[in-house]
């Protein structure tokens, strides 16, 4: 399948999976309340940010495994997100007032979501890719339609994602070559031996990356009040949808293509030349899109509450456009480069937010100014880090390309 063929085909589940997630989000806050989506979010950023964790990126090792390597790889995956999960649950859980089991169940589901994945994404296996995204997106609004309280909904949400993640993993993945050296602990310890500098490095990092994602949204909650993170979730389902569907599409689609050209050690140039034109244009057109019809739709049958999101929707246009025109090429670091840069460039988002929305709230609270300070030094951030990328391309150039 081309590389635009293949992420295409995954833009168009996110277009799905977005739709339905935006429907969700409706549907819970005319339920019970707009405040309740800011919890909502608050629950589903502690858990994406637990699946990062629970795995500290040995699952993106998947796609590059040789065949003979790929059941330890799953077998360490699986038993390294069960016993983390448990430490991670216990502290979320005093840290926020939250059910421990809860919590355990959807930090856990959600780290099997990511495994799942990158089966998928090893295999080039997009059309099971596609069926799983929107899968999770379902299972949330029907757990909402099927309940009668918001504590029934999170405890169903929670329940179907565990059953559907182990029948995508099940689907994906080939239980029958896992024997019991696999599951013994000095084979998992060579494992993490092998893999420790991407463990710790590109670990750290995807920890970092998905903290840097969803603090915002639960430091809002701690600093200005629930109803407040209700609106920057709905600007961040809306207007950052562009970013998730086609930068997400972008970057699963030359990381699966550019995995097997690593094993291969090849790297099309070219090709990386067409992804960096088509992320600009894009880019362009989405951050345009959104200044021009965000208030249009919203005031076309929305209520005040959701009208009162359009404030927040200008704010993040600095954050929006180099977020899809340049975040999907650092793939290029993770995959080929230094895996020491891509821990770098976490850590200098990680003191944006926290300048942004600790160190600025304490001092002065005003949640415009957090707000348009942390997109304007995103801006900035990522301005540096498109230099750097295509920096490390034009070292690459030279590798001679499959086409």
């Amino acid at each position: 399948m081309s590389l635009l063929r293949s992420a295409s085909t995954i833009a168009g589940s996110s277009v799905i999976s977005q739709l339905i997630g935006a429907l969700s989000i409706w549907l819970i806050s005319h339920k019970y309340h707009l405040a309740e989506v800011g919890l909502y979010a608050l629950n589903y950023s502690i858990a994406l940010i637990g699946a990062q964790v629970c795995t500290f990126a040995s699952q993106l090792l998947i796609p590059k495994q040789h065949d003979e390597d790929l059941a330890q790889n799953v077998v360490f995956c699986l038993l390294q997100s069960v016993s983390i999960a448990v430490p991670y649950a216990l502290f979320t859980a005093w840290l926020f007032d939250q059910n421990i089991f809860f919590l355990y169940l959807l930090t856990l589901s959600n780290t099997w979501v990511l495994i799942s994945e990158n089966l998928s994404l090893r295999t080039a296996n997009f059309s099971f890719l596609v069926f799983q995204r929107i899968s999770v997106s379902v299972v949330v609004v029907l757990s909402v339609l099927l309940t009668s309280s918001i504590q029934a909904f999170y405890w169903a949400w929670a329940g179907s994602m565990m059953l559907l993640t182990i029948g995508c993993i099940l689907r994906a993945f080939d239980i029958r070559t896992v024997t019991m050296q696999h599951l013994s602990p000095k084979n998992n310890l060579e494992f993490f031996n092998k893999h420790v500098h991407h463990i710790t490095k590109v670990g750290s990092a995807e920890v970092l990356a998905m903290a840097n994602s969803n603090l915002p949204i639960m430091l809002i909650n701690f600093w200005f009040s629930a109803l407040t993170a209700g609106y920057f979730s709905i600007v961040s389902r809306f207007c950052l949808a562009p970013v998730v569907i086609v930068g997400n599409a972008v970057r699963n689609a030359i990381f699966s293509k550019w995995s097997i050209d690593f094993r291969h050690n090849t790297f099309n140039f070219h090709e990386y030349k067409k992804v960096r034109l088509l992320l600009l244009v894009l880019g362009i057109v989405c951050t345009l899109g959104v200044f021009i019809f965000y208030p249009i739709v919203m005031h076309l049958g929305f209520s005040e509450d959701w009208i009162n999101s359009i404030p927040t929707s200008r704010y993040m246009l600095p954050y929006l456009f180099p977020a899809l025109a340049v975040c999907p090429l650092t793939v290029i670091e993770l995959i080929f480069g230094s895996h020491r840069y891509f821990l770098r460039i976490q850590f200098e988002q990680l003191a944006i937010v926290l300048i942004a929305f600790i160190v600025v709230p304490y001092f002065y609270n005003d949640y415009a100014t957090s707000i348009i300070l942390f997109s304007i030094l995103t801006f900035v951030r990522y301005a540096f880090i498109y230099l750097k990328v295509n920096k490390r391309a034009n070292l690459l150039k030279d590798r001679p390309a499959v086409l």
